[in-house]
């Protein structure tokens, strides 16, 4: 065994020895960014209408994250003060460095957007507004009609990034007049729906703060492979010491937020990084959020029945007056835990601190399944015969379940699918941790 993790090792430190030593930007940076991917990178442009013969779309129901956002406030406090150190430190030895964007290096300075607020950004808003212009043509018969109160709902959690971000996406649907008709529901201070998870106390104590969930990613962090990684790029940098794995990390952040709030430009920090550096760090995204809201912990995902359970509810009122559409606007924990539920993007190897070489090709990648502006739906058909038929939808995109044909699923199906999930969503119970 330890032949094959040292033969392993050596295999790695190759890859990034074997890297251009004269680290321009990487083409496929935009791959690895996690989290904070601008949507951009994954947006469905194609906005062709979604027809399925003999069936008319009849109700849409959304959940979306909020879109490009400024960081929280430790990220804040080391661009303010920690990055600048570093950056001297590049500059004052820029004679043993291998960085080819030595200038922009050089002339940096924090971007106008930098707060600690986690506020929406311009990007942000245009993310929003642009989803919803594409969904609309995309359901025209749905989407396409003036606002009513009576036709559609609105709801965000109590946070300026899901309130505008709502506000944005009310604008691509209705125009900027009509907007100033939408009623939008007043946040609560924790929603049991949207934020299921922050009332949850079970999952706050046996998952978030999980000593097993800390150490596995501790140990990824503290492992010879990250070490390797932190060594050579810092050498790359020319410094004259290693930077810690919370410093590295958290300029792959800024390098992320960076670029995700300007169209057509790169972060310089990102360019400071090789291809066996950006994956390393986004496998220690992927690895934290699969602990706390993937398949590491049923409880994670089990939780989110409540926010399927709502949508299962507005799609059996048959009330021909009931509204066409259901839109909530939420966090990434909602939207990965949300995913779970469906059974998406499950790999068939846990995430674990010491297989990352091998989870390559992995589905669960937050880079793709959870950037700023992640987003599921539902539209509900009225099909001949009197038959309803559901299609599932991530980042615009059909998605394919189990025994569903073209992604077109009977109603009736669907809830089969998820009958166990329903029929046991009792929340109270899965979450007092009595």
């Amino acid at each position: 065994m330890l032949i094959l993790v040292t033969a392993i090792l050596c295999s790695y430190i190759g890859q990034i020895h074997s890297e251009d030593q004269c680290n321009g930007l990487y083409s496929d940076y935009s791959h690895h960014l996690s989290s904070k991917t601008p949507y951009r990178y994954v947006a469905n442009h194609n906005t062709e209408p979604v027809n399925f013969e003999g069936c008319k779309a009849w109700k849409i129901w959304l959940v979306q994250r909020h879109g490009t956002r400024t960081p929280g406030k430790e990220l804040d406090q080391f661009v303010q003060k920690r990055l600048p150190e570093i950056q001297k430190d590049i500059v004052n030895n820029l004679i043993e460095s291998k960085l080819c964007n030595e200038d922009e290096i050089k002339s940096w300075t924090s971007h106008e957007e930098i707060d600690d607020q986690k506020r929406l950004t311009r990007e942000g808003e245009d993310e929003l507004l642009a989803l919803a212009e594409r969904m609309q043509l995309r359901f025209p018969n749905l989407l396409n009609q003036p606002y009513e109160s009576t036709n559609f709902l609105f709801r965000f959690t109590d946070t300026q990034r899901t309130r505008v971000s709502a506000k944005q996406f009310a604008i691509g649907l209705f125009g900027r007049n009509d907007v100033k008709k939408v009623l939008f529901d007043e946040p609560l201070a924790k929603d049991p729906l949207l934020r299921f998870y922050k009332v949850c106390q079970k999952w706050r104590k046996d998952v978030k703060k999980s000593s097993s969930a800390s150490a596995e990613y501790q140990q990824f962090i503290e492992s010879q492979l990250t070490n390797v990684t932190l060594k050579s790029l810092s050498s790359r940098l020319g410094l004259n010491y290693t930077l810690t794995f919370r410093d590295a990390k958290n300029i792959y952040s800024y390098c992320a937020f960076e670029t995700a709030w300007e169209k057509n430009k790169v972060s310089p920090w990102c360019s400071i990084f090789s291809k066996s550096d950006l994956m390393l760090f986004e496998y220690s995204e992927d690895l934290k959020h699969y602990l706390i809201d993937g398949y590491a912990y049923e409880l994670s995902y089990k939780q989110a029945c409540v926010l399927l359970k709502n949508a299962i509810d507005y799609f059996d009122d048959q009330d021909l007056n009931s509204k066409n559409g259901i839109f909530y606007f939420t966090h990434s924990g909602t939207i990965l835990k949300m995913l779970g539920l469906l059974g998406l993007y499950k790999d068939e190897h846990k995430l674990k601190h010491d297989n990352y070489l091998k989870m390559e090709n992995r589905l669960w990648r937050t880079s793709k399944i959870d950037p700023f502006g992640s987003n599921i739906a539902f539209v509900l058909y009225k099909c001949n015969n009197n038959e309803t038929k559901i299609l599932t939808l991530h980042q615009e995109r059909i998605v394919h379940l189990n025994g569903c044909i073209d992604g077109l699923c009977s109603y009736e199906k669907f809830k089969q699918l998820f009958a166990t999930e329903l029929q046991n969503c009792n929340f109270d119970e899965m979450c007092n941790i009595d």
